[in-house]
């Protein structure tokens, strides 16, 4: 492959020599480079002679395109566009299923279905008139999720739809669920076992349905800054893959019931070369595994910590950023938060922003036309090196601490992504780090438009101490009683 010839062109020396002469006695570092949270190192320049390629070859150069799984879970890229999948509530079954319906025949193909202790009949209420064949069901319930996935597919099974063509990702996350309460029912190795046998059955029964979600939001909902959330998504998975292998599934079956859940927020780059480096790390696991092609499903999910209750109309333009970004970093389903979420239970006016943000994209903007959008961009590419290697020398060391499991027993991983959110929100607090009508740009009279209007989300409290549990935050923290 011929890359642009370089001849006559100014060299990064030249360019250098001429910078010094401008900064005169101030240091490159400080005034034009910037360092984010994690060690990832921003320089104002990127070229095809820097950064150099990385030193660890076999996981791929940093020439665009050689990277291993960089692009998207199909080489030939996500021409027919991505998955949309809308959270919904399932609060009173009927509205529930009237706003589902409204979902899937105005563009949206996959649901997530947040529920509590659900019965099976609410379930069959609230997906009445969902063809169970053409959108896929993601339940989400409480704890471990395994009795809910169990539920719903008991409801499926009593459907019309046969076990091959029903489409689903039940959602089970016992580690998730450690993380985020500070227990599981049961505790967590008998949890484990569980999923265990729930993905050999699922394995054997359904073609297209998925057992377990990774759920790295938890971890950055919480503070953790990108290199943290990936090496917990990657450390998780090598759990869950040893489960599902114990459990009796090949090693190639197992990484097809496994979906992996990221968040994307308001920095596009940064989150393009996220998801680009999760799906690099994942297929090297895959990789070591034996596997020459690693099945990797990419959710990316916009960061809950980001959508504000304050002016709450600026989330509209974050969640957009975040959804490009995933697009652009190839994410197989993409699930955007409504703008008015931070304040309940969104309404019909939020699904529908949030619906039609994909839509644009997708459908005005083409997002999913160009393979690899992000191919070719040394920045990009660049920032997916920093990441994969960072992220890999943090879960290298989760692992050697004994694995996620131990690592959140130990209360070490708390512990990091609690000083990583201090560190955001004192920067906040300074004035250091912008949220457009927070600390910046305010528009107070917006503010109470939406106030006191919706429910309150379902109540989602710890309910064992058996670890310390990680809690979500927001960036308006500290704010919202101006």
């Amino acid at each position: 492959m011929d890359f642009v010839d370089n001849e006559g062109l100014v060299s990064r020396k030249d360019w250098l020599e001429a910078v010094e002469k401008v900064l005169g006695d101030n240091d490159f570092d400080q005034v034009l480079v910037s360092e984010l949270l994690g060690g990832i190192r921003i320089e104002p320049l990127y070229t095809s002679d820097f950064p150099p390629a990385r030193s660890n070859s076999s996981r791929g150069g940093s020439l665009p395109g050689t990277g291993v799984n960089r692009r998207a879970s199909n080489i030939s890229g996500l021409t027919n566009g991505w998955e949309i999948r809308q959270k919904h509530w399932l609060t009173d079954p009927k509205k529930t299923n009237k706003s589902i319906l409204e979902d899937l025949e105005r563009g949206v193909n996959s649901i997530e279905l947040i529920v509590d202790d659900v019965q099976e009949n609410d379930l069959a209420t609230a997906l009445s008139g969902v063809l169970l064949e053409v959108a896929a069901i993601a339940p989400i319930g409480p704890d471990d999720n395994v009795e809910t996935a169990r539920k719903f597919l008991s409801y499926a099974e009593s459907s019309d739809v046969s076990e091959q063509a029903l489409l689903s990702d039940l959602s089970c996350d016992p580690i998730g669920a450690l993380a985020s309460h500070g227990g599981v029912k049961g505790g967590i190795e008998s949890s484990l076992s569980q999923v265990g046998l729930l993905a050999n059955n699922v394995s054997q029964s359904f073609k297209n349905v998925t057992t377990v979600r990774i759920d790295g939001t938890i971890y950055a909902n919480a503070g953790a800054d990108p290199v943290t959330e990936i090496a917990t998504i990657i450390s998780t998975g090598v759990t869950y893959l040893r489960t599902l292998t114990d459990a009796g599934l090949t090693i190639e079956d197992a990484f097809h019931q496994i979906l992996l859940g990221a968040t994307v927020g308001s920095d596009q780059f940064l989150d393009i070369a996220k998801i680009r480096a999760l799906r690099e790390l994942w297929g090297y696991i895959g990789n070591s595994c034996g596997l020459e092609e690693t099945p990797a499903r990419i959710q990316a999910s916009t960061s809950s910590s980001m959508i504000t209750r304050i002016d709450p109309w600026v989330n509209i333009l974050r969640t957009t950023v975040g959804c490009f970004a995933a697009a652009v970093g190839g994410a197989d389903l993409i699930t955007i938060d409504p703008f008015d979420s931070a304040i309940g239970i969104p309404n019909d006016l939020g699904l529908r922003l949030a619906r039609n943000t994909h839509l644009v994209l997708m459908e005005e903007a083409n997002l999913h036309r160009v393979i690899d959008p992000a191919g070719g961009s040394w920045y990009i590419e660049s920032l997916t090196d920093q990441l994969s290697e960072l992220a890999w020398e943090r879960f290298q060391r989760i692992e050697s601490n004994g694995g996620i499991i131990e690592e959140l027993k130990a209360g070490n991983l708390q512990d990091d992504v609690l000083e990583m959110k201090s560190e955001i929100l004192k920067r906040i607090a300074d004035g250091n780090q912008v949220v457009v009508g927070v600390n910046q740009f305010i528009f107070d009279e917006g503010n109470q438009v939406l106030r006191e209007t919706q429910p309150k989300f379902l109540d989602r409290s710890v309910f064992e101490d058996e670890i310390k549990p990680l809690w979500p935050y927001r960036l308006d923290e500290g704010f919202e009683e101006r």
